[in-house]
Formats: C-alpha cells, sequence, structure tokens
C-alpha cells in the first residue's frame, strides 16, 4: 500500500434522503445517535446532519433547493452515495487519484459542516464516490 493510501482517513459515510426527520427516525430505531446540529450549506445546497453509532458516522443529506445534486442522485435511486476521508493536503490528495484515473466531479470549496475547511468529490475509476476533507 502506498504512503498516499495510507495518509486518507475515514469520516463518514454520505446517505442521501428525501426528509432528514424520517432518516433519523429509522436510524435511531437501530442505535444511531445525532451527533451535533442539523447544519444547511447554501453552496453544495443541502441540508444535513451526522449521526453515529459506535465507530461508525453517517452523514444524512437532503436536498435544499431545485438545484440541488442530492436531487439526481435521489432520482436515480441511490441512497448511499459516498465515502469520505479527511487528508493532509487536498489538492496533493487530488491530483494523486486523478493520476490513478480518478475524475474530480466537484472542485475543493469551503464546507459548513466542516468550520470551512475545503472539501472535493471525485469520482475513482470504479465508479466510487469519494468526498476529501482538508484536515
Amino acid at each position: 500500500m502506498s504512503a498516499e493510501v495510507m495518509e486518507f482517513t475515514f469520516h463518514h459515510i454520505g446517505l442521501a434522503c428525501k426528509s432528514l426527520a424520517a432518516e433519523i427516525k429509522t436510524h435511531e430505531s437501530l442505535g444511531y445517535v445525532v451527533e451535533g446540529a442539523p447544519f444547511h450549506d447554501p453552496i453544495q445546497q443541502i441540508n444535513g446532519i451526522f449521526i453515529v453509532h459506535g465507530p461508525m458516522r453517517i452523514e444524512l443529506i437532503e436536498p435544499a433547493g431545485d438545484h440541488s445534486p442530492v436531487l439526481n442522485i435521489l432520482a436515480r435511486g441511490i441512497k448511499m452515495y459516498h465515502q469520505c476521508f479527511e487528508c493532509l493536503d487536498i489538492h496533493k490528495s487530488i491530483s494523486d487519484l486523478e493520476a490513478q484515473g480518478a475524475h474530480t466531479i466537484v472542485e475543493p470549496t469551503p464546507a459548513v459542516a466542516f468550520g470551512g475547511r475545503p472539501i472535493s468529490f471525485l469520482m475513482l475509476r470504479t465508479r466510487l464516490i469519494v468526498e476529501l476533507i482538508q484536515r
């Protein structure tokens, strides 16, 4: 395993939903608890909240507007749509993943959920979508 892969630290799984409230209720029945307050990100056009169950963290995301990318994800019948990893240098990590055949979907942009730290979304050659968060 290369040093570049080793720098990634798992952070969460992203789950698209129509309603945060309904999804929270369902996950609470499985033992998940809410972690932190709900948030609104006008740049990404989403509302979200984190839930945890032991070491497992899920980011529940609902559309917040007519142009939210979550609408397309839900229209395709997808719920679990990304894995998220923290990295030391987001630009270097993007470059390294692109050198392995990944395609950047969203260039680095500040994210409300992470205190303004930059995030980026990439699609790997296997069609797995990953989100990167700058540490």
